[in-house]
């Protein structure tokens, strides 16, 4: 989630995490992120100091007070430690001044990423409109309710955390099954065609649960269309 009301910023933000594979959402607004988040966990929250309805700080302490876990990373032109220490007493993780490099930025996100996975931070992974929530042992599809079995929701957990990548059938055995497991290994191929059925628009042609041949299989992102931004992509200001 991005809450910026500068559209150059949000221009560029939003077309350089479209390509590291991420789905940004938008506001110009802290109530507007704020009332979006009551329908939605976002996996990371970046969010301004000025806005034109509250501050930044504002929003951390209200979001932290309603129990929204999810990582916040702060941008703003004001770096005197004093106002580092504020917001990070507020609720933020982290704290980026403008101008800012892309490439900083990304690695503050994945390092933000990699604690919350770490620390059990993250207990919703969504990729496009599927959503598993591990503190519910629910799955959702565009809204709706999916039925799952143990075994077909820790795959698909597995699956959903390692999104965009192959993993293999040996990795699949070892993380659903268990190290000491001695069936048949097509008990994977099974689970992976129920799992089709139950999410596949076409399970015969499956876009979302894709098979990689002598490789495995892949949970694939949603393709992102992002047209080329005028703006550069080297520094924010």
């Amino acid at each position: 989630m991005l809450v910026d009301d500068d559209t150059t910023v949000i221009e560029t933000l939003e077309y350089n995490l479209k390509r590291h594979g991420f789905n940004p959402v938008s506001f110009g607004t802290g109530s507007g992120a704020i009332a979006r988040l009551e329908q939605t966990d976002p996996d990371l929250i970046i969010l301004d100091w000025m806005l034109p309805d509250m501050q930044g700080p504002e929003i951390c302490r209200l979001l932290r007070e309603r129990s929204v876990d999810s990582p916040i990373l702060m941008l703003t032109g004001r770096s005197a430690p004093t106002d580092i220490a504020h917001g990070l007493s507020c609720g933020a993780d982290d704290y980026l001044s403008k101008p800012f490099s892309i490439i900083e930025l990304m690695a503050r996100i994945a390092a933000l990423l990699r604690r919350a996975k770490q620390s059990g931070f993250v207990s919703r992974l969504v990729v496009g409109d599927l959503i598993l929530d591990a503190d519910a042992v629910r799955v959702t599809l565009r809204g709706v309710e999916v039925e799952l079995s143990p075994k077909e929701f820790n795959l698909l957990k597995v699956l959903m955390e390692n999104a965009g990548r192959t993993l293999s059938i040996e990795t699949l055995l070892n993380q659903v099954w268990g190290l000491d497991f001695t069936g048949d290994t097509k008990t994977v191929a099974v689970h992976m065609r129920w799992l089709r059925q139950k999410l596949e628009d076409d399970p015969k042609h499956p876009k979302l649960l894709e098979t990689i041949h002598r490789a495995g299989y892949r949970l694939n992102r949603p393709e992102i269309h992002s047209e080329e931004t005028p703006h550069s992509c080297g520094e924010v200001t």
